[in-house]
């Protein structure tokens, strides 16, 4: 049975009668945070890290957080540490620190508390931020307060329920919009532990509350601390956006909402500043990942082998009969560069009964698995119902054109007939 609002009440209370000191030593620097994963907020993530660092030059510290291997795959973690980001698995810390957190803005104030910075700039992933925000650091609201928030584009009446479910005096006041949040731990420790009390109970709190924002709001009043809040309302294409401001009422954050980067198709809300550059981050996105969360499955040593053999090799010929051959490139985290198509997205290598095949994947599952035969060749079949015969050979990317002409020739005029292989020691894969 669901708690009543005087046993949330209670609980409250007794949060509040144990609150611990700030682990002095434990947290250092000034860094931002976002949390990001899945597709979805990856893509959005990325485009803000990508402005951050290629247009902005902003040289803070970055951690991205995320939920478990589901969310984000070696393929992912090396576009977000060529960027200079730390990568940091939510599930991992969550072992060492339980607490019942289950989504994303329950993970918000919790990524706030245990991030390794002392100062935290907390990043929605949909945001764009149209200069480096460093400087926000130095404001002298946030220098006298140690946080700084965004107010929203609503209040928070004095008629709701929250006043009275947490003890506090009714009133109205300006919502947050918690897209971004700056706070300096040291300073407000006891803040953060109230509002992660509340989001660890976001069944009954969002229920009051729309989601996380506010939290920090009722938080940072229970604790009597002081903040500074920006004085501009945001403006902006709502539900779409939010244009939040700086002190002086300067666009300073456009926070997409409504309007989420999409890794593929028309994107929603076009034509606001330095849209360029974020399209373009886009558009280097999509040539190095394939838009897919990937983990291959368990694998033996001899299959970990085979993979090292085909990363080295990278560059190879397919030929599909009565297809134009494609070069194909294996990359390192199991995604397929050149040659990138729907039925082949992803590869890993799988052994069964002594047999190393090599595997490509849709969005789904496995659709062709290709035997491994000598000369450094495979072959196969689909496994999705399709009569399709496959062949892989190694090539330099350095081939001449030519020579790579008439190794797909060889392929194709001597290929086997469907439903069965070729015993010609030169065709054998």
């Amino acid at each position: 049975m669901p708690a009543s609002r005087d046993e949330h009440k209670q609980r409250l209370e007794q949060c509040l009668q144990t609150l611990q000191p700030y682990p002095t030593g434990q947290f250092s620097g000034r860094g931002i945070v976002v949390c990001a994963g899945g597709p979805s907020l990856f893509t959005n993530a990325y485009v803000l890290i990508h402005l951050l660092r290629r247009v902005h030059n902003c040289r803070l510290p970055i951690e991205v957080w995320h939920f478990g291997d589901g969310e984000m795959s070696e393929r992912m973690r090396l576009l977000l540490r060529e960027l200079e980001t730390d990568i940091v698995d939510a599930e991992a810390v969550l072992r060492i620190r339980p607490a019942p957190i289950e989504n994303g803005w329950q993970l918000k104030s919790y990524t706030l508390m245990w991030s390794r910075f002392e100062q935290v700039l907390m990043l929605d992933a949909d945001q764009v931020p149209l200069r480096d925000p460093t400087d926000l650091f130095e404001l002298p609201g946030y220098r006298d307060t140690g946080a700084l928030f965004w107010p929203d584009i609503v209040d928070l009446l004095d008629s709701n329920p929250i006043w009275q479910s947490c003890g506090l005096q009714p009133r109205g006041h300006p919502a947050l919009e918690s897209g971004q949040l700056l706070i300096d731990k040291a300073r407000h420790w006891s803040a953060l532990q109230i509002a992660v009390h509340l989001n660890e109970r976001a069944s009954y709190y969002y229920g009051l509350l729309y989601g996380d924002k506010d939290t920090f709001l009722i938080a940072f009043l229970l604790a009597g601390a002081d903040f500074a809040l920006v004085p501009h309302r945001p403006f902006g294409d709502v539900p779409f956006c939010l244009q939040q401001r700086d002190m002086e009422g300067r666009p300073l954050f456009q926070h997409r909402t409504g309007a989420k980067w999409h890794y593929a198709g028309a994107q929603i809300l076009q034509g606001l500043p330095i849209e360029d550059e974020c399209l373009h981050a886009l558009q280097d996105l999509r040539g190095r990942w394939n838009g897919l969360v990937f983990a291959p499955p368990a694998r033996s040593p001899h299959a970990r082998d085979a993979e090292a053999r085909l990363t080295a090799a990278r560059h190879f010929l397919l030929v599909i009969p009565g297809e134009d051959p494609v070069e194909l490139e294996l990359l390192p985290e199991f995604e397929i560069g050149n040659g990138r198509a729907p039925d082949r997205m992803n590869w890993h290598c799988e052994e069964a009964a002594g047999l190393v095949e090599l595997v490509f994947s849709d969005a789904f599952s496995a659709v062709v698995r290709l035997a491994q035969g000598g000369s450094g060749r495979w072959l196969g079949t689909s496994t999705g119902g399709r009569d399709m015969h496959l062949a892989a050979q190694a090539v330099s990317g350095t081939l001449p054109r030519s020579r790579r002409d008439r190794d797909f020739e060889t392929l194709r005029g001597t290929w086997p007939m469907p439903g069965r292989y070729s015993t010609d020691p030169e065709l054998e894969i």
